[in-house]
Parts: C-alpha cells; structure tokens; sequence
C-alpha cells in the first residue's frame, strides 16, 4: 500500500505540473504577519504553519501540534487518544526505516488533555524534507495494522501501570478528577486502563478521520533553517491534503462553578499523611495566568521569599510543601501538595489555611514580587532560546488559539506589583474555590500501644 501511494502521488504531480505552475505559491499560501520573529501563515487548506528561523542556532526542532486530546475522547473509549498516539508513531517509525534509513533524529509523541503533538529535533536541515514528508503521511493517510494496535495497547498499559505505582500521580490524578468533576478536564490526565483492550481499528481509523485534519493543526518549526525553501518545502508537501468535507466539530467547554468548599478522604496503607489542596484558576492566556505562576513561587520552600516557609516547615507542622500549576486551555489548576508528620497535624493545617487564604496576598509587597520577576523570565526567556524547549512550551498556547499568549505571559510577569497580584489572587484563593484531597495510612488513625513487660516472679 505505500509503494501504490507513492506511485500514485508520483503521477499525480506529474499530472498536475500545468496547474502547479499556474497555481502559485501564494494562492495557496497566505502570509498572516510576524511577532516576536515568528511567522504565521496559513495554507488553502487551513494548516496553521508557525516558522521561527534562527540561523546562530545548533538545533533544528519540528512539532506537529493537533488540537485535540483527552477532553475529546468518548466515555468508554478514554484511551482512544493515547493509543493512537502510539500508533502513529509507530507507522511513522517504519515509515522512517523503510524509506530514509540514514535520518537522524530524536522524536517524541505526547498527548495531553488539550492536544497531541509529534516533537522532533533534526540533525540539520537536509533531514527536513524527508521528515516533512512522513508528518505529510501521518496526517493524510491511515493504514490498519492489527499488530500495531496490539503492541500501542501494550506500550499504553505499560506506561500506566508504572504511572499509577507512583503515589503523586495517583494524589494529583483524583485531585483533578474532583476539582473538575462532570467536565472535560476531570478525565485521569494520566490515564486509566479500563477501556484499552476494546479499542479496535475501525475506533482508532474514526478518530483519526475526525481529528487528523489540516483545519486543526499546526506546524511549527524553530531553529537553524532557510525561510524560504522550507515555505515552499512545507506548501509542496501539505498544500495537496484535503480537507475533510465533513464539518470540523468545535469543541464546546462548559466551565461549572464549585459552590463551596469540597474534600476527600483516601485512607490506603503504607500513605504518607499528605494534604492536597487544590484551587480552581484562569485559562492558560488569561491575563491573570501570570498571577498563578507567582503564588507558586512565594509558597514553594525553594524560593528564598517563600512566606510558608516559617509558618509551616520551621515550626515543624509539615515536613514539606510542593507547589504544581496544570495549566488548560479552559480553566486551569493550582494545588499544594503538603506532607504531614501525624495525623494530629491536620486540624492545625485546617486552621492555617483559612488563616493564609485571608492573609496570603495580603503579605505580598512589591519587593517580594520584583525579587520572583527575574527568576520567572529568565525561566521563561531560556526556553524561548532552545528551539527543543521552544516547540514543546509553546504548544498549549498555539491550542488555545493564541499563540501570541506565550509571549503575553512576560510582559504580564514584567507588569505584575502587588495591587494586581492581590486582586487576581483574592478571586480564586478562598474557601468556596477549594477542594482538599487527604491521603491517611489507616494505622494512624489508631496508634498502636506497646505492651508492657511482665516481670518474673
């Protein structure tokens, strides 16, 4: 079947050389503009393509982001996304061996909740007009294989058995679940094996069909290579896929309020008693999205200005606090991870948290804040550099419909003072927005006694 499409993509170009030459470049181009060195365009097919050139670059990285991912997979069928992920990178990898045996390079799939993408860093750019073509492939053609779904099934139970031996994942994972229950985002970010082994081909062909589409995707490219030939490398090879007839359905979220405070309780054995408390906040291009990555840094002890620091770790009430922020296109998530001692601790940490939720971003100055803004950018500002970083930091951004946000971001950290940060924290930091997720060794609960010894006599 591959020979027969080549030799059919052959005579089609063949076939088509007098429309080619009356069909130019830019009528199946159209140049949207430029910001921050990165230019978009758009092809007659609606491909979004995203170039940054860099030419004092030494890494040349390519990520083919679809917008889609775990929101969109069908109760009974929660896997369907991953495992397809798998396979494609599969095919892609015989593709590879088969028909450019000498291309080096390093790739990788993800699939996340609101998009799957392909990331790959090229040894230079002669390997680019081979890899074009397999992303060309991967997007526009399926081919069912019965042993690649079997060894995707495989590979996707092995990552999720290992992902679930791990107490973090499994903490953070019923967190989401309750913080974003009835919604998209409530499905186990990391995955559940109940639906695997009734995927077919015919659910992974349906799904590829829908969502492997031009309209909803995006190409982009970053690092050392010719802006030019690479324009028209990338219009030669995906100019000619088609778009779907059938309409691209848009995906619909409904953000649900909380309506108070919520908690859990998971008493397991061999659990280190740990607090989870979780908070709803802003999208990923929110304009408040800067305020929730600043709380993590005054809370987290590893920041010389943590304000927790103290009040919990040096007056020994918790053994250590963790700060994670699970950035969505919808509606994000910001949550603490605090490890107890005892039991006994958790009425006391009760009470310090209404006392912080009042007081957190009250303790803030503007000091404290300029002391985090350096940090924060130059974190940032090195990822903006490393086209690898680039591609993959970026790409949440690009699904939300505004790749611009990424860049929106540092000057938001760059702009934020105290008043702003007070504002944007007061909104969600409160005890109507926060759900609390406690993990007990049951054994705690019920101390054991040391029994005496008896005397002889």
């Amino acid at each position: 079947m591959r020979i027969l499409s080549i030799v059919v993509f052959s005579f089609w170009l063949i076939g088509n050389q007098c429309a080619w030459s009356s069909v130019t470049q830019q009528e199946m181009l159209t140049y949207v503009g430029e910001s921050h060195g990165i230019r978009e365009y758009k092809l007659n097919n609606q491909l979004q393509i995203l170039l940054k050139p860099d030419t004092s670059s030494t890494e040349l990285a390519v990520n083919m982001i679809y917008h889609h991912g775990r929101k969109n997979e069908q109760l009974g069928l929660t896997e369907l996304n991953h495992v397809l992920e798998h396979y494609l990178v599969q095919r892609s990898e015989e593709t590879h061996k088969n028909n450019h045996p000498d291309l080096k390079f390093r790739g990788t799939g993800i699939t996340s909740s609101d998009f799957t993408y392909y990331r790959s860093v090229l040894k230079n750019e002669t390997d680019l007009a081979p890899f074009i073509e397999m992303e060309r492939e991967r997007m526009s053609q399926f081919k069912d294989h019965l042993p690649y779904l079997r060894q995707s099934v495989d590979e996707v139970d092995e990552e999720l058995t290992a992902a679930h031996q791990n107490k973090t994942y499994t903490e953070y994972c019923l967190m989401l679940k309750d913080l974003f229950r009835n919604e998209a985002y409530g499905v186990n970010p990391v995955g559940e094996k109940q639906d695997l082994r009734r995927i077919t081909l015919q659910d992974l062909k349906q799904y590829w069909s829908e969502h492997y589409r031009p309209d909803r995707a995006t190409l982009l490219i970053a690092g050392n290579f010719d802006l030019p030939s690479t324009l028209a490398l990338i219009t030669e090879k995906f100019s000619s896929v088609p778009l779907p007839q059938q309409v691209s359905k848009k995906f619909e979220y409904q953000q649900l309020p909380q309506f108070g405070e919520r908690e859990f309780i998971i008493r397991k054995h061999d659990a280190k008693p740990v607090v989870w408390v979780g908070y709803r906040v802003p999208q990923l291009n929110s304009s408040e999205y800067a305020a929730v990555l600043m709380a993590g840094t005054f809370i987290s002890p590893t920041t010389d200005t943590s304000i927790w620091q103290k009040s919990l770790l040096d007056a020994k009430k918790a053994e250590s606090v963790d700060a994670y922020t699970f950035p969505f296109v919808h509606g994000s998530a910001f949550m603490l991870r605090i490890r107890l001692s005892t039991e006994q601790q958790l009425a006391e940490l009760r009470k310090f948290l209404t006392q912080q939720e009042k007081n957190l971003a009250l303790q803030v100055t503007d000091k404290m804040i300029n002391a985090q803004k350096a940090e924060l950018l130059d974190d940032l500002n090195k990822k903006d550099i490393s086209p690898k970083q680039f591609v993959e930091s970026i790409a949440p951004h690009v699904v939300s419909g505004d790749w611009q946000s990424y860049y929106r971001l540092r000057d938001e950290i760059e702009n934020m003072n105290a008043v702003k940060y007070r504002q944007s924290l007061q909104r969600w930091f409160r005890p109507e927005n926060r759900t609390l997720g406690i993990f007990l060794d049951p054994r705690d609960s019920q101390p054991l006694t040391t029994p005496k010894p008896k005397r002889n006599g």
